[in-house]
């Protein structure tokens, strides 16, 4: 999923593995090595429930972590993520980085697409394009800023070339910002690609039978898939906003699947016989983003005021019942790897400016600002999202008593999104979800000056001049220590100017039925095609 962005685009990426690797020569090796669970294969049908209706299937076009979970049973990218963080194989089999602009991929052998055509270096080059060509307004399109020319090099090669060196470019042809389709498709269908009449196509194990945007999804199974036969024949995706009716649903033995167990709920979940409640770190970020830009939000003790008015321990202990942690910055300790090891990331982290809960210290900042006597505003959150609304509710409390008013309103999936991406709010709850394990992801799109704007990932309209240039050095390093410094210093830069503040680390919590089970469930177990790692039992 972001869910971060989770993008915008990237808004719940599902944005965020070790690092891109600078030093990559040629990468090969086993796929994921998460597989099904032994089972007697009798479910005929998967039945999922998820927490939010999508408006498109395509998640080019709305990059919402539950669009993800959809599409990537149907399509593919170049590389995969392991259930470990790293880069796996997926359509390409290898890849090497022949100098420091330069990508090869060699693609995968005996690949179709669902409608029975073989996959090309073409149709590779088609869906890379949507994205990389001069004006694409794509929600991946950000992620190739920096290409100069894709090519099909062979028959079953791809060679993608930069205009400069990029250490986290390696991440980008992953499922976060890659999902391939036939160029035959994408002539023939156009903008109505993810929509009702226009559907998917793509390499995976499952292909559309039907959607309707408010209901559900219906999949069929790709017998053409390389990965093998997937397990059920179809899968049912219903869209069950409400809570309760999603328990019920379990209960009752009408859902397999239901994702985003609220953590309030947990309890209850574990005690319906049979249901097996899953939870794991999911490198996910939950923060607030101040416009920057916007008054009063342009005034940094407003900014400040506000910060030290969130209880962010309270709300990871009495929201969270404990399922998560108290975000000290932007990325999780957990996505450093091979950049920085967990010492390093310990002594980082621990120069990064704190704003903590006082209130009295809110005051004297709120005194300090050019509105010492406070003002009103609204805060929207997405029904998806419980968890945010109850957080958000206990901050506008808080702030009632320094004289500002924040009204605090549940919105539609779909138009928080859309309102993310056009920057012209005064404060925002920004939700993420890592797509890839790069450290670099989440504080490139939420802190470089060059991601302001409308669709910008940029949130905050952020633009300063110190952290854009340290984030760009960090991106043209080819040393991960050095990498790692430049993305340190720029944590801890932007921090002081607090256009963020970052309220957890999330824990994703899944429920799986009496009929199924799941194996290698972790951070990373949708960012592919996840109900291949599913089994009847």
């Amino acid at each position: 999923m972001a869910e971060l962005p989770l993008s915008r685009r990237s808004l719940l990426r599902a944005a965020a593995l070790v690092a891109a690797l600078p030093a990559l020569a040629t990468a090969c090796g086993s796929d994921d090595p998460a597989a099904p669970p032994a089972g007697d294969g009798s479910l005929d049908t998967l039945r999922v429930a998820l927490p939010s209706s999508i408006g498109s299937l395509d998640a080019a076009k709305e990059a919402g972590i539950m669009n993800y979970v959809v599409a990537l049973l149907v399509q593919e990218a170049l590389v995969g993520v392991g259930q470990d963080g790293s880069l796996q194989p997926s359509l390409a089999e290898s890849w090497a980085r022949k100098d420091a602009t330069t990508y090869v991929y060699k693609l995968r052998s005996g690949v179709t697409f669902a409608d029975g055509a073989p996959l090309t270096a073409a149709d590779v080059v088609a869906s890379l394009n949507l994205h990389a060509r001069k004006g694409s307004t794509t929600a991946f399109a950000y992620a190739y800023a920096n290409v100069d020319r894709i090519e099909a090099t062979g028959d079953a090669e791809v060679t993608i070339t930069l205009k400069e060196p990029d250490a986290s470019f390696a991440w980008t042809p992953s499922p976060g910002t890659l999902l391939v389709t036939s160029a035959k498709f994408i002539e023939a269908t156009g903008e109505r690609i993810g929509t009702p009449e226009g559907g998917l196509l793509g390499t995976g194990p499952y292909k559309v039978a039907e959607f309707a945007p408010d209901s559900h999804v219906t999949l069929e199974r790709n017998d053409t898939w390389w990965g093998g036969k997937a397990p059920f024949r179809q899968i049912r995706i219903d869209f069950i906003p409400e809570e309760s009716t999603r328990l019920l649903a379990m209960r009752g033995d009408s859902v397999d699947v239901a994702l985003n167990v609220p953590a309030e709920q947990i309890d209850q979940w574990k005690s319906i016989p049979g249901v097996q409640l899953m939870t794991a770190g999911d490198r996910s970020l939950v923060t607030l983003a101040f416009n920057t830009a916007k008054k009063p939000w342009d005034d940094v003790h407003v900014r400040r005021a506000v910060a030290h008015a969130v209880d962010r321990d309270g709300i990871v202990k009495s929201v969270l019942r404990g399922h998560g942690k108290v975000a000290a910055t932007i990325p999780d300790p957990a996505q450093w790897g091979g950049v920085l090891d967990s010492a390093a990331v310990t002594d980082l982290y621990s120069t990064i400016p704190q704003y903590g809960f006082d209130l009295a210290e809110a005051k004297a900042e709120l005194a300090r600002s050019a509105t010492p006597q406070g003002f009103s505003d609204v805060l929207t959150y997405p029904g998806s999202g419980p968890q945010l609304g109850r957080a958000a509710l206990t901050l506008a409390e808080n702030l009632k008593g320094i004289g500002i008013t924040l009204e605090v309103k549940e919105v539609p999936l779909e138009q928080w999104i859309a309102d993310l991406g056009k920057h012209e709010s005064g404060i925002y709850l920004g939700w993420y979800f890592a797509t890839t394990g790069d450290p670099a992801e989440y504080a490139q799109q939420l802190l470089h000056g060059g991601a302001t704007g409308a669709n910008g990932t940029n949130i905050a309209e952020y633009d300063n001049a110190e952290v854009t240039g340290l984030l760009d050095r960090a991106k043209a390093s080819t040393d991960d220590a050095a990498r790692g410094e430049l993305l340190g210093q720029a944590l801890v830069r932007a921090a002081a100017d607090v256009p963020y503040q970052p309220l957890w680390w999330g824990e994703a919590a899944t429920a799986f039925g009496k009929a199924v089970t799941a194996g290698g469930f972790g951070p990373y177990f949708f960012v592919g095609p996840w109900a291949s790692k599913l089994a009847a039992r």
